[in-house]
Parts: structure tokens; C-alpha cells; sequence
């Protein structure tokens, strides 16, 4: 069988990588890959364990893979520097990282709330499994579960010294990269044993597919979880493993154009704020005040640059920063007249599309806090994006005011 990771494409520019790092195993003479829809594959003549597929390719029965897997395979395996292994969504690949390994204690910090969802699944299956906090002493812990950037705040971590702690302690260390895929970061530069991604959102990036991706340093280990998964039925279908295949062609120049209007519009809401800040040296005027004074902070990684001990920041994300932001407000019901007025971001759940979303967290997770926005910056113009924004922050205004008099 053919090796699903071709090593001629791993010092050519991420761009290229996403669409020719599956070239090696394209046997028609499409340009765009064609959807595979069939479930079973027609034995070769001379034997029932020959390639059937090409020169070097065998395929037998969907679950086990297709061609189309394959290519998605080969393609995130040189993108994230590793072996991939796509699943069916980003929890199916949490848990499958979580059976393989078989962790008794879990250091878990600041995550997506599904995550620790998928850990009491685990716990219900495997008794006696202890979570503990990711900055508690790691005595005893065997695995150290990283999420960064972090939902919903799109704030960094430093992998690096994570991952010193973890393998002084005898841990591995996975990390959710999800918020900043490659080429905004590479978890396994910095230490990272394990890296996993919810497909659903950049790498799919278009609102339309359910996948999850866990990528391993060896390809033994990769090996070790498609034979888990086929015998669990855990992959994702041949529609779902297209359109990721088309939508990582086209990868590098959206997470590359979210992150930088991500960083102006974080700049520009952050200088709402302070300008609405009385001091010494600065009184606000009238407009400032209404478009600032009722926003309580706003979160980003590239916010944290000018915070002590985030040197690490840069050197960790030199091409920039995820898309995703929170904004707080002071007060609950402001929050949710803000979501649900600005026009350009669809009041919706999810990251990572092509268009910009806002989310009130403390919908979907009780434990969120209630005047908490999550911003997901999609392809739109910053310009529009911004006059959305304000016309937004000076309805508020209006609508306060209004509120105040009643």
C-alpha cells in the first residue's frame, strides 16, 4: 500500500502543501478530486489482497477507508507536520485520543466545555480516572490535555513550558489547536505529543462538514487509531471527507486573512474601551462614550504581547493569531442586544466559517459567563466589519438610554 504521507512536500510553502501534498495518489485525470460515494470496492483479478485502486492503492469496504480519505489523510499529515487520522468530529477524535492512551490522571485546564464532557464519558467507561487542574502539581499524571488558543477567549498558552512539565513528569501532552491551525501554529515545534483539531471549523472553514483530526508523531501510532477506528465505525463519510479536501485547498489564505482582520477589529474594539475611560489625562468625549463605555473587556492573544511572561507569544505564533475573540459587556442583556443586532455576524454557534458568527456562550454552557460574547471573524471586509460594529455599539447606546427613561 501506497504511503499515505508523501515526503516531497514537506519544505514547500503551506500554501502549496494543502493543494499538492496528495498528488502521489491521484490515479484519474481529475484536477479536483471526485466525490467517492461507494461503500464496497471490486476486488483486483489476480487476488483479493492486490491494489484494486491504481498501481499501489486497496480499498475494500468505506469503513476501512476510501480514496478520498486517503488524500485528506496524506494532505493534513504534511500541513500538521505528522500523521493524521480524521474522525467523525472533534470530540470523536478527543475520546479516541483518550481509549488509546488510557490516561489515570488527566491535568485539564481552560477548555471548550465539550472536552470535559468527552473526559465523564471517559471517566463512566474507565473508574478511578482523576482530573486535576492544569496548574496543580502533575504527580502522578500521565496525560496533560492543552487547549490553546482557548474558547472562547482566543488567548495562547505556552506549549513549550507545558510540555516541560508534562514529560518531567512522565505525561504526554495533547493539544487542541483548533483556534489556530497551520500555518498559525505547530504544537509539535514546541514539545506537543499528541495534537487534535475540530475539522468542523477552520479546516473545513465553510459551516458544512462534521470532522475531527488527531495527529500523531509516528506513523505506527496513526496506524494503531484507523485500525480503532474502523472497528468502532468512528471515521467520517465520503461527502464530509470532500468537501475537507476542498476546503483545505484553500486553508492558508483564509486562516491567514480571518487572523489579521481578527487582530484590527480586536484593536479597534479594545480602543472603544480605553477611550471611554475617564483619567488624568484623557476626558471622553460624547461619541466615545457611547461607543465604548458599556464594554467591559475584550480578550485575544494579540492583546496578551505586552503582558509579562508572553514572550513566548511570538515565537510560538510568528504568522499571527487565531480569529476568534470575547468581548464582555456589563451587562447580560447587553450582551445579548449586541448579538442580536449586529448585521454582518450571524447569531449562531460555531467557529471558523467563512462568515463572521457571535455566540452568547452561557446558551449552550451554564458555567459561562452571561455577559460573555465569542466572536468568530470570517472573510468579510474589515471596513464593513468595523462600520458593523459601530452602528451596533450606537444603537446600543440609544437603546439604553431609551431604557433608562421608560
Amino acid at each position: 500500500m501506497v504511503e499515505i504521507k508523501n515526503p516531497l512536500y514537506n519544505a514547500v510553502a503551506p500554501s502549496t502543501q494543502s493543494i499538492h501534498a496528495d498528488s502521489h495518489l491521484r490515479v484519474t485525470s481529475d484536477v479536483t478530486a471526485p466525490i467517492t460515494v461507494s461503500t464496497t470496492f471490486e476486488y483486483a483479478k489476480t487476488s483479493v489482497d492486490a491494489c484494486n485502486y491504481g498501481p499501489d492503492q486497496r480499498y475494500v469496504y468505506s469503513r476501512e477507508g476510501t480514496p478520498v480519505l486517503t488524500k485528506v489523510e496524506a494532505t493534513l499529515s504534511t500541513l500538521c507536520e505528522g500523521h493524521a487520522v480524521v474522525y467523525g468530529s472533534g470530540l470523536t477524535a478527543a475520546y479516541a485520543v483518550l481509549i488509546e492512551h488510557r490516561p489515570k490522571k488527566i491535568a485539564l485546564g481552560d477548555c471548550y466545555f465539550g472536552i470535559r464532557e468527552v473526559v465523564k464519558q471517559y471517566q463512566r467507561l474507565v473508574p478511578g480516572v482523576q482530573v486535576v487542574g492544569l496548574e496543580c502539581s502533575y504527580e502522578k499524571v500521565d496525560m496533560v490535555w492543552l487547549e490553546s488558543p482557548i474558547n472562547p477567549t482566543g488567548e495562547v498558552k505556552d506549549i513549550g513550558s507545558y510540555a516541560l512539565r508534562a514529560h518531567a513528569a512522565g505525561a504526554i501532552l495533547v493539544v487542541d489547536a483548533t483556534l489556530a491551525p497551520p500555518p498559525l501554529s505547530y504544537p509539535f515545534r514546541q514539545g506537543a505529543d499528541i495534537v487534535v483539531h475540530s475539522a468542523t471549523k477552520y479546516m473545513g472553514g465553510h459551516s458544512d462538514l462534521l470532522a475531527g483530526i488527531v495527529v500523531t508523531k509516528s506513523a505506527k501510532s496513526a496506524e494503531t487509531l484507523r485500525h480503532s477506528r474502523y472497528i468502532l465505525g468512528t471515521g467520517t463519510g465520503n461527502l464530509e471527507c470532500w468537501l475537507l479536501l476542498r476546503s483545505l485547498r484553500t486553508l492558508t489564505v483564509r486562516i491567514r486573512q480571518q487572523s489579521q482582520t481578527a487582530s484590527r477589529i480586536v484593536a479597534l474594539l479594545e480602543g472603544h474601551r480605553r477611550s471611554a475611560i475617564h483619567s488624568a489625562c484623557h476626558t471622553p468625549t460624547a461619541h466615545e462614550l457611547k461607543l465604548g463605555s458599556r464594554i467591559a473587556s475584550v480578550s485575544h492573544a494579540s492583546l496578551q504581547l505586552c503582558a509579562t511572561n508572553c514572550s513566548f507569544i511570538e515565537n510560538q505564533h510568528p504568522e499571527g493569531f487565531g480569529a476568534v475573540f470575547a468581548i464582555k459587556f456589563k451587562c447580560k442583556d447587553t450582551a445579548l442586544f449586541v448579538a442580536r443586532h449586529l448585521g454582518l455576524h450571524r447569531f449562531a454557534t460555531s467557529l471558523g466559517g467563512v462568515e463572521s458568527l457571535v455566540d452568547w456562550r452561557h446558551g449552550w454552557d451554564a458555567t459561562a459567563d452571561p455577559t460573555l460574547l465569542r466572536v468568530s471573524v470570517g472573510l468579510e471586509g474589515f471596513d464593513d466589519l468595523a462600520r458593523d460594529w459601530a452602528q451596533t455599539l450606537l444603537a446600543l447606546n440609544d437603546h439604553m438610554v431609551a431604557q433608562a427613561k421608560i
